[in-house]
């Protein structure tokens, strides 16, 4: 990526911005969530500072706010998506991998394509249903 912006070339600038814009929200709040339910499934011993909660509890506390605060963030990576909805309803071709946004009506309309553990196991129905949730979602 940094070879490609030295040689002013930011045709993926876009997609990472979106890709790093929504990690970013996703992750910093799991963690903070994450540090939270485990303190609290600690009881009364989660709030003691021996416990390391409260230390971690600190640390990460402001990270959702980092590089920009993570409703701020998630809206753009949000922006980005439903820009690229209304680019797939003009019938212009999406990038990989976003491609299945051109198909949601095809996605939407899948059944029963993992019935079987073979199936499961493969990566094309894996990723099918990625996109289909991804679908319902968008």
């Amino acid at each position: 990526m940094m070879s490609e912006v030295k040689n002013k070339n930011y045709d993926r600038m876009d997609t990472m911005h979106h890709l790093l814009a929504g990690f970013k929200s996703i992750f910093s709040d799991t963690l903070c969530d994450g540090i939270d339910k485990c303190r609290r499934a600690c009881g009364g011993a989660g709030y003691a500072s021996m416990s390391g909660f409260t230390e971690l509890a600190s640390v990460s506390s402001p990270v959702p706010t980092y590089e920009g605060d993570n409703i701020v963030m998630l809206l753009q990576a949000s922006r980005y998506v439903l820009k690229l909805f209304k680019k797939a309803q003009k019938g212009e071709k999406l990038q990989y991998p976003f491609t299945y946004i051109s198909n949601i009506p095809g996605l939407l309309s899948l059944k029963d394509k993992g019935k079987t553990e073979e199936s499961l196991m493969s990566l094309k129905t894996l990723e099918q249903a990625l996109a289909v949730r991804a679908g319902k979602l968008i």
